[in-house]
């Protein structure tokens, strides 16, 4: 349902022109709302429509319009919005679909594909002409205080695309010169061993950004169990995993230890159901926050750990003892090198449930990544052996 514009807010728009199957729309807001632009008080947004195209990405808002304007309008009302898909039909009750996207098709050739069902609305840049250079493209940004953005060709990086890359065998932040480009593999170099990584762009599932990929974990096998010698020592597994995306191939990458990030996105995989929650956190690494084996705690709550299992998720009632390196006082119960640990008690010491990777413990000490839990947990006794992905920003 539409919010009710406020009184004081003066509406004009005009269609501009049509060619083809591609329209353009001029919608200007002049405001005294609550509306985020610019300190001038005006927005003014240029929508291109495509006609019978679909967007094939996670949206982060869905509703019901009566006509193209109106969706429009939605996407307006929200600093996240980049995009919309919405209905060439309407429902039984008249109405139109309207799906709200916080990214747009130029990030994302690939998953722009013809559809007979739905059209797509796009922000169009309306930056200078000079803002990027050596044939970037401007884009429209929804973060921070810049508005723009420049998705630059390859071989060129930085705010403008006006700086050639710095020598890969000078590690930073790996994925972080190609965060403006497609998904693809990217070959660094970690003490003169060159190492092919799968950069990681767009919001699958952790937000917009490039995602550099850390570890991938079986929960069937014992590699990265919570006592595996992995998560104390600067040793790498398996790295031709690192150059797929999400599948059942384990790895751990030397990013492990050597890649900064303010940001650790965690998914796991449960037949092909994919989920994934965000943790803030900024850290000089991974191996930082684990190795010395010191507990972390964080804040995310149980239902947000819950969310990478799904509606099947089990934990106890009490104790949640949540972050790194996770343990009970009682030796033999869960424990998780990131995750959740709960109990039937308020205290933390016989905790029989967990969500986590790098777990370990009882009810189940073979399951490594997933959800496990008896006596009396809040979803029945579960042993859920998950794949587990780690990635950083």
């Amino acid at each position: 349902m539409l919010l009710p514009l406020k009184p004081a807010m003066k509406i004009v728009i005009s269609k501009m022109y049509a060619v083809a199957k591609f329209d353009i729309f001029f919608v200007f807001l002049f405001f005294k709302a609550n509306f985020s632009c610019s300190s001038d008080n005006f927005c003014e947004r240029l929508f291109s429509k495509t006609e019978y195209h679909y967007l094939d990405v996670p949206h982060f808002g869905t509703t019901t319009v009566n006509d193209e304007l109106a969706c429009v309008f939605q996407c307006l009302r929200s600093q996240r919005c980049l995009s919309v898909n919405m209905a060439t039909s309407e429902e039984a009750n008249g109405n139109l679909w309207c799906e709200l996207l916080s990214s747009v098709k130029d990030r994302n050739v690939k998953e722009f594909k013809e559809n007979k069902s739905s059209h797509h609305f796009s922000i169009m840049s309306t930056c200078p002409s000079s803002r990027c250079h050596n044939r970037g493209t401007c884009l429209l940004n929804d973060i921070g205080n810049d508005p723009f953005e420049c998705l630059c060709e390859e071989g060129y990086v930085g705010k403008d695309c006006n700086t050639a890359p710095f020598d890969p065998g000078c590690l930073h932040v790996p994925c972080l010169l190609h965060s403006l480009n497609l998904n693809q593999l990217v070959t660094l170099h970690f003490d003169s061993k060159a190492i092919s990584i799968y950069c990681h762009t767009g919001d699958f599932g952790c937000g917009d950004g490039a995602w550099t990929p850390v570890m991938k974990i079986d929960g069937s096998k014992s590699t990265f169990h919570y006592s595996s010698s992995y998560w104390t020592d600067k040793i790498e597994y398996s790295v031709l995993g690192g150059a797929t995306r999400f599948d059942s191939l384990e790895t751990k990458l030397p990013t492990y230890w050597n890649t900064p990030f303010s940001k650790i996105c965690l998914g796991m995989k449960i037949g092909q159901q994919l989920n994934f929650i965000v943790i803030e956190r900024q850290a000089d690494s991974l191996y930082s926050l684990i190795a010395d084996g010191q507990y972390r705690n964080t804040s995310l709550g149980r239902e947000k750990w819950k969310l990478l299992i799904g509606s099947q998720a089990s934990l106890q009632y009490h104790c949640d003892k949540e972050g790194f390196n996770a343990v009970c006082s009682w030796s033999k119960t869960s424990k998780a090198r990131i995750g959740i640990l709960s109990n039937n008690e308020d205290l933390c010491s016989s905790c029989d449930s967990r969500i986590g990777f790098g777990t370990g413990g009882t009810p189940n000490d073979s399951n490594t990544c997933g959800n496990s839990a008896v006596y009396l947990p809040d979803n029945g006794n579960k042993l859920i052996k998950a794949m587990g992905y780690i990635l950083v920003q």
